[in-house]
């Protein structure tokens, strides 16, 4: 047990008594083991569930207890490249640390799009220069 000796009062500093915090040494072992899920991958079994059971997104938001804004910023990481998803894809899943992060996923993908508007006289790596 871990124990803080800490001094409170609620309405004078004259009038102070001990406050002791107990933390578990079993729940702090249980934090250390949380296993992180492959964005891609689990970005995928939400697409297939969402078909399978012929859901709406606010549906399966309410089935997962998270927003519709969160269900489309998972959904939205299906529209990388091919390549780049088989390659995310093949790290496979439930790691002890996070390899890929949401974030830099939508970075790549904003990136993406940006590259996608670029005139034949642009090259890409002129645009990306240029930001």
């Amino acid at each position: 047990m871990w124990y803080a000796d800490l001094w409170s009062s609620r309405t004078h500093y004259k009038h102070t008594y001990p406050v002791t915090i107990k933390r578990n040494k079993l729940q702090a072992a249980k934090l250390s083991s949380k296993k992180y899920r492959n964005p891609v991958i689990y970005a995928k079994e939400l697409h297939d569930e969402m078909v399978r059971d012929n859901l709406t997104r606010k549906h399966l938001a309410a089935r997962h207890c998270v927003s519709s804004d969160r269900i489309t910023q998972w959904l939205c990481l299906l529209k990388l490249p091919e390549e780049t998803l088989r390659e995310i894809e093949a790290m496979g899943d439930h790691w002890e640390r996070q390899i890929v992060t949401e974030r830099q996923l939508r970075k790549t993908q904003r990136s993406y799009s940006s590259l996608s508007s670029i005139t034949p006289e642009e090259t890409p790596s002129d645009r990306i220069l240029a930001e």
